[in-house]
């Protein structure tokens, strides 16, 4: 096991964004509900008032990937998108602490078309529930 450093902030859609995002949900997205959080390593910080100084400087990258999520056409997104919208649409979890359970080294890729297929396809796994 090792500790990454990194910290993590998990991201939930609020009300205003569940309803933003609903023209663009698939049946499947229907049956199911949309995908609640996504997770965002962060640099390391060292108290809360550090945590939101980050949040500050990153809130419109997170705020593009999750709408970006749904609709690629940015000229339908909300504007301005400003921090005090951002917290409006999303409910926020700040994780300080990051370990590495995997076996295999970290990799990264670059955000484009291949790299939205995989998670389009990641958001589709049937992830076996722990006993």
């Amino acid at each position: 096991m090792a500790v990454l450093n990194r910290c993590a902030l998990a991201v939930a859609p609020k009300p205003p964004m569940r309803e933003w995002s609903r023209p663009f949900w698939t049946r499947e997205d229907l049956e199911g509900g949309p995908a609640d959080e996504s997770l965002y390593l962060i640099p390391a910080y060292d108290n809360e008032a550090a945590a939101l100084t980050l949040l500050r400087g990153l809130h419109e990258e997170i705020f593009a990937a999750e709408l970006d999520l749904w609709c690629v056409d940015r000229q339908l997104w909300p504007s301005p998108r400003c921090f005090d919208l951002f917290l409006q649409w999303f409910s926020l979890r700040f994780f300080p602490l990051v370990e590495d359970l995997g076996v295999e080294p970290l990799i990264t890729y670059g955000v484009g078309e291949p790299f939205r297929g995989m998670v389009s396809d990641a958001l589709d796994w049937d992830i076996p529930q722990r006993g």
